[in-house]
């Protein structure tokens, strides 16, 4: 890897792989200009300011005692330098949590359970590409972070932009190859999409180069229009040779070659167990291949549905991948509290991790496909991400500013950790980002509440989630 693709080289990609434009974004970037966020026309409307009833007394103590020290060492540093971390890091277990409230994000160490570092980034992420980038003997050191409008790469050691892709969507759903050469994007999905559009859009899913050794880094290198179908994430099986989309216009999983990139197979989402549909828009494969989890809307589409959706969880055999066969659906008649928003799988593919809003970790039994449990991690949370040794589940709790760890050998909580505001998406790295005195102000000022960038958003699955 040549010195500057490890300091950051940013770079820009527009749908399709089109050609920068001199005199735009790409052009202000060159000069060291700030680029202009277009996420806020993209984002959630319902989506809600976590400062409007002021600042937790708690956190305002925090933050207040560290602004004057943050400053002290900003001024004996001469104020300056390249941003974050640009000695590049160390090879460390991390993982790194997103404060959607404040924009910035904790930096935890796995090994001690707790936050060792708040940098500012002006900007967040609320599902941001995890479940093969990273792990006990990884190398791989891109944080891939979803905003409306767009996938933006970052550096794990400097915490700088790579890239940003840009599809032209406001929900974007990433996920990276075993082998860290592809990122796949479904863009375009929600549940909140309106079920009867005058102009339907075509949706589309993206194959991006996510190689750092590769001049084509972060550019587009394969492009799928699918239609009004919603297609609303994206799952990898363990070779990274097939990827799994939920489409939930369409009520079907799609499944997709990598590479040569096309769709092989699609089949129906089955069965409603309410009056509306099954509408299936979140998908998590088992590390061992053998089982993608479906998260189920089963309700009806729209910011307003004619059908409360109810929620339910589906288990479907993928041994075959391009025969997908559904085994097992759990629903509230089996124990389920609500309606669960995504999934982590256990490295020995033992147990599904459902993230249920409101409720906490739901634990599913892959072996009976019971449900097992619900595990209180003291407030409301939309996503979660092992950390690199894939025996701890760190889990955002936007509610209560912390990350609560959740052990899978005991099904509980064994740590909470203090973050910013909202905390809400979370992913493994192996490269722990050096400190930098200019961005400890940044990032505490941020934790005021004081408005500091542009408040780039990221598309969340839950009204209540503040994003951006």
């Amino acid at each position: 890897m040549t010195d500057d693709r490890r300091r950051g080289r940013c770079a820009r990609t527009r749908r399709g792989g089109a050609a920068p434009d001199p005199e735009g974004d790409d052009a202000r970037s060159a000069a060291g200009e700030p680029r202009p966020s277009k996420g806020a026309a993209l984002a959630n409307d319902d989506r809600q300011n976590p400062f409007a009833d002021g600042v937790d007394r708690r956190q305002l103590l925090r933050a207040s005692g560290g602004v004057g020290a943050a400053a002290m060492l900003a001024g004996c540093s001469g104020g300056g330098g390249g941003g974050a971390g640009e000695g590049g890091g160390e090879a460390r277990p991390t993982v790194f949590a997103f404060n959607n409230g404040d924009r910035t994000v904790s930096v935890i160490d796995p090994e001690r359970d707790e936050a060792v570092a708040t940098a500012f980034l002006d900007t967040t992420a609320s599902f941001p590409a995890n479940q093969y980038s990273t792990g006990p003997d990884g190398a791989y050191d891109v944080l891939w972070l979803n905003v409306a409008g767009g996938v933006r790469a970052f550096d794990q050691g400097t915490l700088e932009e790579l890239a940003f892709v840009e599809t032209g969507f406001g929900p974007n759903y990433p996920n990276v190859t075993p082998d860290g050469d592809h990122l796949l994007i479904a863009s375009g999905g929600t549940t909140g999409l309106d079920p009867d559009p005058d102009d339907p859009p075509d949706h589309a899913i993206f194959r991006v180069d996510a190689d750092r050794g590769s001049d084509a880094f972060g550019e587009v290198t394969g492009e799928m229009r699918t239609g009004y179908v919603g297609p609303c994430d994206a799952t990898l099986g363990p070779d990274g040779e097939y990827g799994f989309v939920a489409d939930i216009a369409d009520e079907s999983i799609r499944v997709v070659r990598v590479d040569p990139f096309e769709t092989v197979a699609r089949v129906d989402a089955g069965e409603p167990v309410t009056d509306g549909k099954v509408l299936p828009f979140m998908c998590t494969a088992t590390f061992d291949g053998e089982y993608l989890l479906v998260e189920n809307g089963e309700g009806t589409l729209g910011s307003d549905p004619a059908v409360p959706r109810e929620g339910s969880e589906s288990v479907w055999d993928v041994s075959d991948p391009e025969a997908p066969a559904e085994v097992a659906k759990v629903t509230r008649d089996d124990g389920l509290p609500g309606a669960p928003i995504t999934s982590e799988v256990d490295p020995a593919s033992e147990a599904a991790y459902l993230l249920i809003p409101g409720e906490g970790v739901g634990v599913i039994d892959l072996e009976t496909f019971a449900y097992e449990t619900t595990i209180d991690v003291g407030g409301s949370a939309i996503s979660a991400a092992w950390g690199p040794d894939r025996e701890k589940l760190y889990v955002p709790v936007q509610d209560a500013n912390h990350v609560a760890v959740v052990e899978h050998a005991s099904r509980s909580v064994v740590a909470t950790i203090e973050a910013g505001e909202a905390p809400t998406g979370a992913a493994a790295g192996t490269v722990r980002p050096a400190g930098s005195a200019v961005d400890d102000v940044r990032a505490t000022l941020a934790s005021l509440g004081l408005p500091l960038g542009d408040m780039e958003a990221t598309f969340c699955m839950d009204d209540h989630c503040y994003c951006g």
